[in-house]
């Protein structure tokens, strides 16, 4: 990035706000906050979000900053946004603790272990489909971004 962060910003807490900002333009507030919300790092940042009034607040005062930040960085901007995106959805993808693993191999994580079970029970379910995904093993981990355990899955 070329430009300067706001003091009480990590650079990945500023490009959710500036994500979320492309969102709001999109959307309008109301719907980016409840489906877009950003996902910051910090926990005040975080307690912020929880708040939609705190977020408007929050959202408004960096305005100014956030329409300088997309004129200085121009034809760049678009790039660090998808970086950004890129890497705010693997951290979630690794803080997930639950996931499903496919016959081919790729790996659906899922936040929740009942939200798992119910969705291997369903691909189960519909394993005769064409184009369905069959599930080969449950997944758990101990630790966000640790290894994968597997059982078998349930038949």
């Amino acid at each position: 990035m070329t430009g300067t962060l706001p003091t009480a910003f990590t650079e990945f807490d500023w490009l959710e706000l500036v994500a979320f900002d492309s969102k709001v333009n999109r959307e309008g507030f109301t719907y980016a906050a409840a489906e877009y919300a950003p996902r910051f790092e910090h926990p005040a940042m975080q307690a912020v979000v929880a708040d939609r009034y705190q977020l408007k607040f929050l959202y408004d005062r960096q305005k100014p900053a956030i329409d300088a930040w997309w004129d200085t960085e121009g034809d760049n901007a678009v790039d660090l946004i998808n970086a950004h995106v890129d890497e705010s959805d693997r951290r979630e993808q690794d803080a997930r603790l639950w996931g499903i693993r496919c016959t081919d191999g790729y790996v659906i994580t899922c936040g929740t272990r009942e939200y798992r079970d119910q969705l291997a029970g369903r691909m189960v379910a519909e394993q005769q489909r064409p184009s369905r995904r069959e599930p080969a093993a449950l997944l758990q981990r101990f630790v966000p971004g640790g290894d994968w355990n597997e059982t078998p899955t349930p038949v």
